[in-house]
């Protein structure tokens, strides 16, 4: 099976201690872990669902998710973990906006014209984003980036995020797992191992 994920830097892999690239990143544990099915990797640094970011527009996943459908057809699983920037304090964001937000990429998911030469439209799962650690108050970045109400926005997502799932008739899971605490953002090694651990067991659920 041909599985993409589409993520922002904690798919991506990156290494907050280094600013370098996970090599044991979740995807690459669960690529050796079901090493008959392509695992495609789409995380982008900063990526949000539909906010569009001053400083890079190409972070902005409604604009790019078509294109990346597009470049890596057939597709039978679709793996979406967004949500953690639209929370950061310049986008003005509440936990409804992840709502929209989500609904948004995924009516640009669903566009029959993706699909109009045969493809099959993949099956979709919505991965709730990992929660911030309360550490992040003491990294200068993370805490004027977020702040409280953007912890706050990230805690309070898995119920809008599962709402918009069943409207749409996908899977979703929550998978409860907290970042690391190095800047309270990112994954680090033991999560990426345990979100691996999870997606796993989700993925081969989904492929049944």
């Amino acid at each position: 099976m041909r599985i993409m994920f589409f993520g922002d830097s904690n798919t991506w892999g990156y290494d907050p201690e280094t600013s370098l690239r996970f090599t044991n990143r979740y995807t690459q544990l669960i690529q050796s872990e079901l090493n008959d099915d392509v695992i495609i990797e789409e995380g982008l640094n900063g990526r949000t669902l539909c906010q569009n970011d001053p400083y890079d527009p190409d972070r902005n996943g409604c604009l790019d998710i078509k294109r990346c459908i597009k470049s890596h057809l057939p597709l039978d699983i679709l793996v979406i973990m967004l949500g953690t920037n639209d929370a950061k304090r310049m986008y003005n964001t509440n936990v409804y906006s992840l709502e929209k937000g989500m609904n948004a990429l995924l009516d640009k998911v669903f566009d029959p014209s993706l699909y109009k030469k045969g493809f099959d439209i993949p099956k979709v799962l919505i991965v709730c984003p990992p929660r911030m650690n309360p550490s992040y108050i003491k990294d200068p970045k993370t805490f004027a980036n977020f702040g409280k109400e953007g912890f706050n926005m990230i805690e309070e997502a898995k119920d809008h995020l599962a709402e918009v799932a069943k409207s749409y008739g996908v899977d979703f899971v929550d998978t409860k797992i907290m970042a690391g605490d190095y800047d309270g953002l990112h994954l680090q090694s033991k999560e990426h191992k345990e979100l691996a651990e999870q997606l796993i067991i989700k993925i081969r659920g989904m492929k049944s």
